[in-house]
């Protein structure tokens, strides 16, 4: 296995990356997922690491994009810190099991986290605010351009946008039946998602089993 960084961001408070891989030599595009809902099971505040589920296609998508070259970053929101429900120690411990479960024909790159809550200022790491993929994108060298984002969420695909990635993907597993609707509202005709300054392409998805993985071809072979 990889050897790992755990480090503290400008506010050691309420952020944290775990680092498992060096800068590339050259950008390159990456796959964002967030964590609850998306990689493993939401189960509101997971604090037990025995009760990790990974989500269907989870595993299965990570070992692609480790063929095809794609580093994998989790950016997940983790308001549980803030509301006093668990602690940096309690998330540590999910992250090792969950790193455990996809073992190492499903790698990723690194993790970005943050423990702030729904009143969290704006430049914070907490989606929609682009903070911790524009932090992934300095310190691993990544070409946010070419990127893909999949996320539950509103926020997660606000994320994406704001961080003018290629691809943002919404799923319906954890949040994503509550929150399809408000997505769908974002949705024009040349299916990209609007209301912010860059409006990436937008795929709508059951699950991650029907990400399509052509997608995680060289960034010429996208279509403009």
């Amino acid at each position: 296995m990889r050897s790992t960084s755990i480090q503290h961001s400008s506010d050691p408070i309420f952020e944290r990356r775990r680092l498992m891989c060096p800068p590339y030599s050259s950008p390159k595009p990456a796959l964002f997922l967030d964590r609850d809902g998306v990689l493993i099971e939401d189960q509101h505040h997971i604090c037990d690491p025995d009760n990790i589920l990974l989500c269907p296609g989870g595993k299965t998508l990570l070992n692609k994009a480790m063929q095809e070259a794609w580093p994998v970053v989790l950016i997940t929101n983790q308001s549980g810190i803030s509301r006093g429900y668990f602690n940096w120690q309690d998330y540590e411990r999910i992250t090792d099991r969950l790193l455990e479960l996809l073992g190492s024909t499903a790698p990723l790159a690194a993790i970005y986290a943050n423990g702030y809550g729904p009143n969290a200022p704006a430049h914070s790491w907490r989606k929609p605010s682009p903070g911790m993929l524009l932090a992934a994108a300095k310190e691993l060298n990544l070409d946010l351009h070419n990127s893909i984002l999949i996320g539950d969420r509103l926020s997660d695909i606000e994320a994406g946008a704001r961080s003018n990635l290629r691809y943002v993907v919404h799923i319906l597993s954890g949040h994503g039946k509550r929150e399809r609707s408000y997505v769908k509202n974002r949705i024009d005709q040349r299916k990209r998602f609007t209301g912010e300054s860059h409006q990436p392409k937008l795929l709508l998805l059951d699950s991650l089993d029907n990400f399509p993985h052509d997608l995680l071809h060289l960034p010429a072979k996208f279509s403009p």
